[in-house]
């Protein structure tokens, strides 16, 4: 533990002016909430075998999600309709081979490192999930300022150098030429300055790709001349954020259908569905005994709100009346929100509130109930950007282990900070995003 340990601090000896520039100069342009007034002070490290641990069951997860979602139906309609999902969504799904091949190709789950190891809470899958862009900045920084005794020792991976990898091996499987177009929105990431995409198409140039990028309504005049210089489309939007925000999906079916393979398939967001979890913690007759035994050990108890008894620590539940009655111990969860959209702790949901949230989840009939996990608190080191000085914490986090082609590729962790001086009482504590960084010594 004493490698651990040094290697887990030793971003503090480095005088706090030269982290904060560096911050400046990655984060130019788009420096956000994120690293405003307290930013992290180096990668939260674990232990390598935590991190190994954490791929393999990543991994696994992955292709149990595919098998759950492909027993809800034959096709891709099918399997929307079973899940309820949004009838302007069913245009945009492709070749069935396709939706099936690459609908995981593309994710992060969010894992809770609790007393008694890894549990998964749920799972995004899509090319626009987040972090990517952070954690090879972040992980950037690290590599540059860490002692080199040090990042010696830890592994900190690349994820815009994986995902390169696994466009390669697309462009190989569909026999084109290594030219991508990296379709986004500023609007949806909250952010102005195009830096933040110029930063994925320099990783992909350096990666052998002619690339470019394109604001979602450039992109569509650009179809119109340049349609067939693009083969590969990395689509960095959401669909469903679309209909959330009231915006007309028309831009984003003119790129699915531009001829062009345009990752994540649509059936990402089907294996990225809530639902799921609930399939699984349940059981099903096609689960082998390693799949039961896996969901025992990572899966947190989850049932679909559609449900009227269950089953929950050996008794038999009406499940409004135990959710109800042990409101602290459950979050419910819209289905397909992103970006904790529709997600609702009944810790900090008051009792009247709690129940309308219940009535509104059932009305919808896609919700889950899920029981609470709690972190194990991880110790790690912040700068307080203000004072310019270290702080050490002992603080709850979430972990969000990016996979790229069935690799996990870099690991981003979201924890507590202090609160600032002028917040409300009883407010949430702030989050700030890291990095993980795994200690092989």
């Amino acid at each position: 533990m004493q490698n651990l340990s040094a290697a887990s601090r030793a971003m503090t000896a480095t005088e706090p002016r030269v982290l904060l520039n560096a911050f400046d100069h990655q984060l130019r342009g788009f420096r956000t909430f994120w690293f405003d007034r307290v930013a992290p002070a180096g990668p939260v490290v674990l232990p390598a075998a935590r991190g190994d641990e954490l791929a393999g069951a990543t991994t696994y997860l992955a292709g149990l999600l595919r098998r759950a979602v492909r027993s809800l139906g034959d096709d891709c309609l099918s399997r929307h309709r079973a899940l309820g999902l949004d009838e302007r969504l069913t245009a945009f799904y492709g070749d069935e081979e396709f939706e099936n091949r690459y609908a995981t190709a593309i994710g992060r789950p969010d894992a809770i490192l609790t007393g008694s190891g890894w549990k998964f809470i749920e799972f995004n899958f899509c090319s626009a999930t987040g972090g990517q862009v952070y954690i090879h900045l972040l992980n950037e920084i690290w590599r540059h300022l860490l002692p080199d005794e040090v990042s010696g020792a830890l592994r900190l991976a690349d994820p815009l150098k994986v995902r390169t990898e696994l466009l390669r091996t697309v462009a190989g499987d569909h026999g084109t030429t290594p030219r991508v177009a990296l379709v986004g929105s500023l609007a949806d990431v909250g952010i102005r300055s195009r830096r933040y995409y110029e930063i994925e198409v320099d990783a992909l140039r350096k990666g052998g790709f002619e690339a470019q990028y394109f604001e979602t309504d450039e992109f569509i005049d650009a179809l119109a001349t340049r349609r067939d210089e693009f083969p590969l489309v990395l689509e960095r939007m959401v669909p469903q954020e679309w209909i959330d925000t009231g915006r007309d999906l028309g831009p984003l079916l003119k790129i699915k259908k531009s001829g062009a393979v345009v990752l994540t398939p649509q059936s990402s967001y089907q294996a990225a569905n809530k639902q799921l979890f609930a399939v699984l913690s349940e059981g099903r007759e096609w689960m082998t005994d390693q799949d039961r035994e896996f969901v025992r050990t990572y899966i947190p108890w989850s049932r679909s709100v559609r449900q009227e008894r269950v089953e929950y620590e050996g008794s038999d539940w009406d499940l409004t009346e135990l959710l109800v009655k042990r409101r602290e111990d459950f979050v419910l969860k819209r289905s397909d929100g992103d970006q904790n959209s529709g997600v609702h702790l009944g810790s900090r949901t008051s009792a009247p509130a709690w129940e309308d949230v219940i009535t509104g989840a059932r009305k919808a009939g896609t919700w889950i109930a899920q029981e609470v996990v709690h972190s194990a608190a991880i110790d790690t080191d912040v700068l307080d950007c203000e004072r310019g000085a270290y702080t050490s914490l002992s603080t709850p986090a979430v972990f969000g282990p990016l996979v790229m082609g069935g690799r996990m590729a870099g690991c981003g962790v979201r924890y507590d900070i202090p609160a600032p001086p002028d917040a409300a009482p009883g407010a949430a504590a702030p989050t700030i995003l890291g990095t993980v960084g795994w200690h092989s010594g």
